[in-house]
């Protein structure tokens, strides 16, 4: 039985170490897998560990985020990977002879082709799809456009209005000019357009500034764009104004954070176009995900939609202090150096600076709890460009948990307690019952501020706290409220840049007292020392598992707490040394393999469960047999 044992794990331990070849898992690796350079063939626990975790939407994206990550971290790569990687910093080459035009406002030169993968079609044509010829419509069907040129003017067009509206609003405009814009077959990446720098540091004004350049699909036929609903015109049109604001923070500082780049392209596409109303789809990745902090990192994989979708948190500082909000950042980012001389630098403070300066008179807490509260209310203001319909695209809150039996305490199944990383919000909701009043006592760290609604016949009210600290919220006339339509909702909310600010809440004063864990910052210590890198797809899903599963209950907040204090010195050992960054990949393997493919690694506790019940049979009988 010994034997056969040791003989199982052996096997075990060698398919573990056979999904780690060489040094797999480190940075490297983690940009050859997402350029499509890593071999065809491999197990799933090698794409576990190698490969970023596939967009489940399948939704086309930014390239952006993807190159702005390989510039940026260019230099900590092996050399064999820079040479494998070289092309794709580099000006495209496009499939066939290329052309180019000149638009109409002198701005930008459109290079495109007429023949090969990257010319647009204009016509409608004929692919094989599992064996079916199936029609796919060109650009004459959509646009009516006759000709690859007459297309390429029309991009043209598209971003000269968005050029002309970036330029109306004081937007220091890219360093290029002509700023240099190609039209390739994107379809097979999933992304509508990418732009990229050229050298990180460029004479335009600011020191830290880039010049770039900017490539996008050859014409949004393809069904990854819904044709059917978004028009490809409309699709470039968003896109235009879109990569075109990422041409206007490369002029400003090469080193922004890529979550609020993409938060304010996306928020101009409906600024600069505001009937195509794209944008309003990314908004439930932010809000079911409301407990993330706002400033999550968007992989380097691609599609993150909750980065997408916090577009609407620079609607709501732009219809409380103008759209100059969002300009005054960017500026003040100009003059802001990498924390390191190669990282992006984070926004959150300059956020926080700007909104604090005497010209808003206003700060980062202040603000992102008004958010929170409109994102309940709905009190979201119209325009001459933003109607009724408009708002109505915007999703509702969604709540943590919804309470319909009392008392609700420690006890429920679904805890009420909550950590929440910085500026991160979350809501519970209760239904009324026609037996219960509701009074909601709080316990909260120094970092969280709460509200309480009732909504009552379509009508929502704020409650008022019933002592100084905001601890104790009485709903009045609970037990009348209608509880197919009606409800008390209340938000939790870290206004704060700290992380893990616990509360804790009930409905019959048994609440516990917080015991946020101890230890700071994004954490994951050993896991960023294992894959080289915090921004590593598969960091970023160990942070998910430690803020959306540990620090929602007391074990795991124990957990996390003990972590804290060990695991620093612990990582910045393994991290001088390879071997034991080879041995803390291999040891994080089955955790990662869990949370990236939890049905693939039920079935490997179940094959190995079942070999030891085999041995242990065998050994059984065998002993049966000599009786």
């Amino acid at each position: 039985m010994r034997i056969g044992f040791i003989r199982l794990v052996i096997t075990a331990v060698t398919v573990f170490a056979l999904a780690l070849p060489g040094y797999a898992g480190q940075l490297d690796d983690h940009y050859l897998a997402a350029f499509g350079q890593q071999p065809s063939t491999g197990t799933v626990l090698e794409k576990a560990v190698l490969l970023p975790v596939a967009d489940a939407a399948g939704d086309p994206h930014c390239g952006t985020p993807l190159k702005h990550g390989l510039s940026r971290d260019w230099n900590k790569l092996e050399s064999s990977t820079q040479k494998a990687l070289a092309k794709q910093l580099a000006l495209p080459t496009l499939s066939g002879t290329p052309t180019s035009l000149t638009s109409s406002g002198g701005h930008f030169t459109i290079h495109y082709t007429t023949s090969g993968a990257d010319a647009p079609n204009i016509n409608d044509y004929f692919v094989n799809i599992n064996g079916v010829p199936t029609l796919v419509r060109g650009l004459n069907y959509y646009t009516g456009v006759n000709s690859v040129a007459e297309w390429a003017n029309k991009v043209g067009d598209a971003f000269e209005a968005a050029f002309s509206y970036y330029q109306n609003l004081g937007y220091h405009m890219p360093p290029t000019n002509p700023y240099d814009v190609y039209l390739a077959s994107l379809a097979s990446a999933g992304e509508y357009g990418v732009t990229q720098d050229i050298a990180k540091v460029f004479s335009s004004g600011f020191p830290y500034a880039s010049s770039s350049f900017i490539q996008i699909d050859k014409d949004f036929t393809n069904s990854i764009f819904k044709p059917t609903t978004y028009t490809p015109l409309q699709s470039l049109q968003i896109t235009s104004a879109h990569e075109f604001h990422h041409a206007i923070q490369y002029g400003y500082n090469f080193y922004f954070d890529i979550w609020y780049a993409e938060a304010t392209s996306t928020w101009f596409e409906d600024e600069v176009y505001p009937t195509v109303n794209q944008n309003y789809a990314y908004i439930p990745g932010w809000f079911n995900h409301s407990t993330s902090q706002i400033d999550l990192a968007q992989s380097n994989a691609g599609f993150n939609s909750q980065a997408y979708g916090r577009w609407i948190f620079n609607r709501y500082l732009a219809e409380k202090h103008t759209t100059t909000v969002v300009r005054s950042v960017w500026e003040k980012l100009a003059g802001i150096p990498s924390p390191d001389g190669s990282s992006d630098v984070p926004m959150v403070p300059v956020i926080d600076s700007v909104l604090s300066s005497a010209a808003y008179n206003s700060s980062l807490g202040t603000d992102f709890l008004g958010f929170a509260k409109r994102v309940y209310v709905r009190d979201w203001p119209t325009t001459a460009t933003i109607t009724n319909a408009d708002i109505g695209l915007i999703a509702s809150y969604t709540p943590v948990s919804t309470y319909s039996s009392y008392p609700v305490n420690s006890t429920n199944t679904s805890t009420p307690s909550v950590t929440l990383p910085h500026y991160s919000f979350a809501y519970y909701k209760f239904i009324p019952s026609a037996t219960t009043s509701l009074t909601i006592y709080l316990t909260k760290a120094s970092g969280i501020q709460a509200a309480v609604f009732k909504k009552a016949s379509g009508a929502i009210s704020e409650i008022s706290a019933s002592n100084s600290d905001g601890t104790i919220y009485t709903v009045n006339g609970f037990n009348t409220l209608n509880p197919a339509t009606d409800e008390v909702t209340l938000l939790i909310a870290n206004t704060t840049g700290s992380d893990k600010q616990q509360a804790n809440f009930s409905t019959d004063g048994t609440t516990p007292a917080v015991t946020t864990p101890s230890g700071g910052g994004g954490g994951c210590f050993i896991a960023t020392a294992a894959y080289g890198s915090y921004l590593h797809p598969k960091v970023q899903l160990l942070r998910d598992l430690r803020d959306q599963h540990l620090l929602t209950n007391v074990p795991g907040r124990a957990f996390v707490s003990l972590y804290y204090r060990l695991s620093p010195p612990m990582a910045d050992f393994i991290a001088r040394h390879d071997t034991l960054r080879l041995a803390a990949r291999l040891m994080l393997t089955p955790l990662v393999l869990a949370i990236a493919y939890p049905a693939v690694f039920a079935l490997i506790l179940f094959m190995f469960f079942s070999g030891i019940l085999a041995v242990l049979y065998r050994r059984r009988m065998v002993a049966l047999q000599t009786m």
